[in-house]
């Protein structure tokens, strides 16, 4: 007796064609798109001209974006450099959680323009610590509002 492993074939490929663009939306919805990203140099080094808020791993800058961008979400910039996280996994780790809970938490942010930089030297172990202050520091900026920033 011989069983079959494969699935039947669905006759309806109008059924198949609404889950996967369902889920493409699903999907969707978690990514982190290009628009959230602060990836040009004039945006970074303009961001970077303003006073961080400075915590033990990280230090936060943020700016209002200037009148003529089109920017009303809030957008990210990291700086891992190799000097302080050695590998280039632990680089990618480190900017991976980082760009998650901001994220999570961009639909609520101000629309302003933030970069973090990682100022002290890590290790695998302390990603955990690093994370917990990245979030205290998200949550410092929603109770800050939309205000100006210093």
């Amino acid at each position: 007796m011989v069983v079959s492993c494969l699935k039947p074939r669905s006759t309806s490929g109008e059924a198949q064609t609404a889950g996967s663009a369902a889920a493409r939306a699903r999907q969707a919805d978690l990514r982190f798109p290009r628009t959230a990203r602060l990836t040009r140099a004039e945006e970074f080094d303009a961001v970077l001209k303003t006073r961080p808020v400075r915590a033990r791993w990280l230090w936060l800058y943020r700016m209002t974006p200037p009148n003529d961008s089109a920017s009303l979400y809030p957008r990210l910039g990291l700086m891992v450099s190799k000097k302080l996280a050695r590998t280039a996994v632990l680089r990618n780790a480190v900017k991976r959680r980082l760009r998650e809970q901001f994220r999570l938490r961009r639909p609520l942010l101000p629309p302003r323009w933030y970069v973090a930089r990682l100022v002290a030297r890590v290790e695998r172990s302390q990603l955990p610590e690093i994370v917990t202050e990245w979030q205290q520091l998200l949550d410092a900026e929603l109770r800050r509002g939309p205000g100006r920033t210093p």
